[in-house]
This record gives structure tokens, sequence and C-alpha cells, in this order.
């Protein structure tokens, strides 16, 4: 009986919480009524592979949404990293660690330079990200001016490989996930909840503002290259333009994932779950034979349903603190 009071408390408590993991499972089911096959092993990889540069961008994306800002850069940080790999990468394990490692640094680089200069000069996210996000498309277009490149072979094997039946990208997700748990503990990750619940009090309790900014940024800019070089081996091929859908899906997925836009609320768990409904919506919308012109508006649909549920999610907490 007292089980059941407490897992009727954690539903009442919850259950906001829990609306995208119950969007996700009921889309899954719909798919696999419409096409069986939507449920096997194979197609399930396939989704984890065509799903995994989303998820890069958007696990980064919310450190910053975090801290109650956001980086409209991250485009700018794939776009880069795609040209960069396409062009210079060799068909060689040095050449590919190499520039591997550069797109990476350019990555951290560009998120430390949003979150210095952002958190220094008092300036709007929306403004330092957004010339960022510039002058890297600008960038990209001198290292690669139309869609191409070379992307060596070894490196698309490895990443889209398989281990088994399990694609590389799903082993990579599970290791983002456990190092998301034992991090999610740490003084750092503590001080980004800290600052995005409430900037001035964080300042008064002796919290590193900057250092922290700097480095939630840096996170936000590193996962973007790491989304870049993913999408380099998932296209085998470069693009100058190649982040520009990635800004606003990167942050629907983390808003519907459960992260709030005010900050001090969310994690990466349920920013990969809103990525793979994002993702399923379109195949969805493929198996209900309806166009796919659609689809950007259900996802915006969706995304407003997740602005208003947090939002309304916000004002319950209150209640309960007894704040308002």
């Amino acid at each position: 009986m007292k089980e059941k009071k407490k897992f009727s408390k954690f539903l009442s408590d919850n259950w906001v919480a829990m609306v995208p993991y119950m969007m996700l499972l009921l889309i899954i089911i719909i798919m696999g009524i419409l096409n069986p096959r939507t449920l096997n092993i194979s197609y399930l990889a396939n989704k984890c592979d065509s799903s995994f540069s989303l998820i890069l961008v958007a696990v980064g994306q919310t450190f910053v949404l975090l801290t109650g800002g956001f980086d409209l850069s991250v485009g700018g940080v794939i776009c880069i990293t795609n040209c960069l790999a396409a062009v210079h990468m060799q068909d060689n394990l040095g050449s590919i660690l190499l520039w591997a490692g550069i797109c990476i640094f350019i990555g951290i680089g560009i998120g430390c330079f949003n979150g210095y200069i952002i958190e220094h000069t008092k300036l709007q996210p929306f403004i330092v990200t957004l010339a960022t996000q510039s002058v890297c498309m600008g960038i990209a277009l001198l290292i690669l001016k139309v869609d191409g490149g070379n992307v060596p072979f070894k490196y698309v094997n490895v990443l889209l490989g398989r281990v088994g039946v399990l694609p590389v990208s799903g082993i990579l997700l599970v290791c983002i996930i456990f190092i998301w748990l034992y991090f999610k503990r740490t003084k750092v990750c503590m001080n980004i909840y800290s600052i995005g619940s409430n900037k001035k009090s964080a300042n008064l309790n002796g919290i590193p503002v900057l250092k922290t900014m700097v480095i939630a940024y840096a996170v936000s800019g590193g996962f973007a290259a790491l989304s870049g070089l993913f999408r380099t081996a998932a296209v085998a091929s470069g693009s100058p333009t190649a982040g520009g859908d990635f800004v606003m899906t990167s942050i629907s997925a983390a808003v519907i994932g459960g992260t709030a836009l005010t900050g001090g609320i969310g994690g990466i768990i349920g920013t990969i779950v809103g990525a793979f409904v994002l993702r399923y919506i379109s195949d969805l919308l493929v198996f209900m034979q309806v166009s796919s012109y659609w689809s950007s508006l259900v996802q915006g649909v969706l995304l407003i349903l997740a602005v208003a549920l947090s939002a309304y999610g916000n004002v319950l907490r209150k209640r309960k603190v007894g704040i308002g």
C-alpha cells in the first residue's frame, strides 16, 4: 500500500518531466502498428545513426540553456568542422585523428569566445552567438564553396559501423549518458544549474560565473564540432550550409526533452529523448502517408506544447515552495 502511494506521489510530482518519454513511446508504438519492421534492430540502429548528429549538438546546447542562455553559433561550428573534415582528412589514421582534434579544438575555442564575451560584456547571447555564426559560415564558404569533398572510407566505416548488432553511435550514446550521470554530481554542473536558476544569487554565493559560463559554451562548441564530424561520416561529404538546420532543432530537442528556456531545469537524457521525438516524427508522417511538408508544422506544435508544459511545471514548483 505504501509503495502504491509513493508511486502515485512520484507520478503526480513528475508527470510533466515524463511527457517526452511517453510521447516517444507512443510514437514508436504507432509506428510499430503501421509498419512492424520499425521495431527490428536494424531499423533502430539506422535511426540512431541518423539522429546522432542532432543528439550531439542538442546535448551541447542543453548546457547553455541550463545557464539561461542559448547558442546560435552551433550551426556555424558544424559548417566549419564538416567542411574541414571533408576537404582535409586523408584515408589514414594519423590524418583522421589530427583533423578530428583540430575540429574539436576549433569548436571549443569558439564556445570559449562566446562564453567570455557574453559574460564579460553582458551582451545578449542572441547577438553574440548570431554574429559568431555568421563569421563561421563565412569561413566555411572559404573552405568549401559548394557541397563535396572527399571523406575517407575508413572514417565513414568506423563511425557508421556495427559492433555485433549494435551501432557505434548507440555505444557512444550510452557512453555520453554515463558521463552525464557522473558529471551532474560535480561542482561545475551544480554551478551551471545555480547560474541558470538565479545568476545574481550564484554570484553572491561565490560561484565563479565567468568561468562557469565559459565552460558551458565551450561544451556547446565542442559537441557542435563532434556533431559536424559525425555528419561528415553520415553523408560522406561536406557542405558550407550543413549546420543551418541544426540551430533551431537543437533548441527544440532540448525544450521538448524538458529543459527550460529560463535556465536551471533539465538535463541531457531528456534532450536525447527530445531529439529522437523530432526524428521519429518525420518517419511517422511518411508511414501515415502525410506530406513531408507537415513535418515542420508538427515539430512547431510539439515545441509550443513543450514550452507550455515547461511554464506550467514552473508554476507547480513555485506553488509547492510557496513562491508567488
